[in-house]
């Protein structure tokens, strides 16, 4: 489709560092770009039958916007009381906004308006009609583009703009909208009996849902799939995934067969999840409900719907599960390939904390001094120095992932070759994970770290003959170590002033060290492997690195700094805690 085998581009420098901070914005541009393609390339074909649907809604949708705005208009004899009040109110001198004749004139004007906003909205609506029927005479499409475009896009229809299969969908809609207008005059009129005379405009037949064989059922297949377990997933994404099946499953009907599922029941149960509240399983007024019943619910609830990166997770759930379908013969491709929302492309939504912030949370009672357990937010005697002091500040200097820190062992800190590291492995605990096996790797501890008295609260903590160094951490309900962590965090943040929206958290500590390692000149493929980008070796996962590679290692971390952050605050402290 592109046309070529590589994209080549200039970046218009002969400075090195300049050409990389250039880089990345190209390679944004050409990923959209290919991202576009791979959903042209899964567009669907518009059949007749999806045709006809769409010109239905399109007329429903439009005698609905005529409904609601007979419904807010007021009535003749509203009008008149608002009409007679006002009148008195100015006789009596007590127009509640005073005697400004002004005001008083525009208080008039407006209801004079609204008496007359029956008879603008006929006059537009006929203006519009006349318009309409007009262009679709002459072929003339711009008055529907819009809604044209927004359809194509919805339902991923392989029509291309100044097409005549274009031309068709918008006159289509077009003759819809007319029918529309004219039971809206009809009804202006109190004449409710109105029906499409068009041909094209007329309600779609609903064919018989498939059912399934005995066996061949969603989720009687999805059973199958989770012990087969082919991408060894852990129990944890994989009760998830069930979850998340099961939600499509009653989408669709628990009787329906696993080899229907196509791109149309696929693309209905994402628009339905534009519509369904976050952690509906968790709300008490939801729970035990269907998927369908949980969205009617929550149209009286109001509580907040999911995010486009929720529903990319909610579809990459169900798409593992069909890939598995059609490894295994019960249906000849995955539905899900293509359907994926598009990535925001403005800017990254978890940002680097900025100096000032930092500051803030090193500065804060937390590392300190606090005011006691249930008041770690709030200055006090109370020292703390466990897991809630040293996570945030090995975030900071290794740039590992809160889950990452939080399952370490004891031994996973040690000295190679005379330097202290931290070896970030699935090895020495079967509860231990990584994201994926070239997240294993082995980091070289900043000498800050050192400074801060992290070793000597290691030897404090292998001298306890305990086994993990953190072991005061609780795994969640979900069995997930870091889950209660991670709400103490993002609530302590925001109670000091440093979080108020999603832009930042713990994750932040990770961009943060990035961005370091670039402002000390390393490209990113030079450091990738200290943030854990890279393929699983052997001599990551059993953290043996030679002299050589350590001392590059070294060499990086070393240079890491952070603008106006200084720690020395913090230096002595460690020397008086137990």
């Amino acid at each position: 489709m592109v046309g070529r085998k590589e994209l080549w581009e200039s970046l218009r420098t002969k400075d090195a560092r300049e050409a990389r901070a250039r880089a990345p914005a190209v390679l944004a541009r050409w990923q959209d770009e290919f991202t576009a393609l791979r959903q042209r390339l899964a567009a669907v074909p518009a059949t007749a039958d999806a045709l006809q649907a769409a010109t239905w809604d399109h007329y429903q949708d439009e005698l609905e916007h005529h409904h609601v705005e007979r419904q807010v208009r007021p009535s003749a004899q509203e009008l008149e009381l608002e009409t007679a009040k006002l009148a008195d109110e100015i006789a009596a001198g007590t127009v509640p906004w005073g005697d400004d004749p002004l005001s008083q004139l525009s208080a008039t004007v407006e209801i004079a308006a609204r008496r007359d906003a029956a008879q603008l909205q006929g006059r537009f609506r006929a203006g519009r009609r006349t318009t309409l029927e007009a262009h679709l005479g002459r072929g003339e499409t711009v008055l529907v583009q819009d809604a044209a475009n927004a359809l194509i896009a919805r339902e991923n229809w392989a029509i291309e703009p100044a097409t005549p299969a274009y031309r068709d969908l918008c006159q289509r809609l077009q003759r819809a909208e007319l029918e529309a207008l004219r039971r809206a005059e009809e009804q202006d009129h109190g004449d409710f009996t109105g029906r499409p005379s068009d041909p094209a405009i007329k309600s779609p037949r609903k064919a018989a849902a498939p059912v399934a064989a005995p066996g061949e059922g969603v989720i009687e297949l999805f059973d199958i799939f989770a012990r087969e377990n082919p991408k060894r997933v852990k129990p944890d994404t994989l009760r998830m995934n069930r979850e998340t099946v099961t939600w499509f499953a009653q989408h669709v009907g628990l009787t329906f067969p696993a080899s229907a599922i196509d791109k149309r029941a696929v693309r209905e149960w994402k628009q339905a999840l534009a519509t369904f509240p976050i952690k509906a399983a968790e709300v008490r007024e939801l729970r035990g409900l269907s998927f369908r019943k949980i969205i009617a619910a929550n149209e009286q609830l109001k509580r907040p719907t999911l995010s486009d990166r929720t529903i990319n997770k909610y579809l990459s759930a169900l798409g593992a599960f069909c890939q598995w379908l059609m490894q295994n013969g019960h249906i000849e491709n995955n539905p899900v390939d293509g359907m994926h929302l598009g990535k925001d492309k403005g800017p990254a939504k978890v940002r680097p904390y900025t100096s000032d912030q930092l500051i803030t949370i090193f500065k804060s009672p937390l590392f300190v001094g606090c005011a006691g357990e249930d008041a770690p937010h709030r200055p006090g005697p109370v020292r703390v120095r466990d897991h809630r002091y040293w996570l945030p500040l090995l975030a900071l200097y290794t740039g590992a992932r809160m889950g990452e820190l939080a399952q370490l062992l004891i031994s996973d800190v040690r000295q190679e070759h005379g330097r202290w590291i931290i070896h970030i492995t699935r090895e020495g605990d079967a509860d231990k994970t990584t994201k994926t096996k070239g997240s294993q790797r082995v980091l070289p501890l900043h000498p800050e770290l050192e400074r801060l008295g992290f070793t000597a609260f290691h030897a404090q903590r292998a001298a306890s003959g305990d086994k993990r160094l953190f072991p005061e951490i609780i795994p969640d309900a979900r069995g997930q170590l870091a889950g209660s962590y991670s709400r103490f965090y993002g609530r302590y943040v925001a109670r000091i002033g440093v979080k108020d929206d999603a832009s930042v958290n713990f994750h932040s500590f990770r961009h943060g060290m990035a961005d370091a390692l670039r402002r000390a000149g390393f490209r990113d493929e030079e450091f990738a492997p200290l943030l854990g980008h890279t393929q699983a070796t052997t001599t990551a996962r059993y953290g043996i690195l030679s002299q050589g590679d350590l001392t590059q290692a070294c060499r990086m971390i070393d240079t890491v700094s952070f603008p106006s952050l200084d720690l020395k605050h913090l230096y002595e402290s460690h020397e008086t805690d137990s």
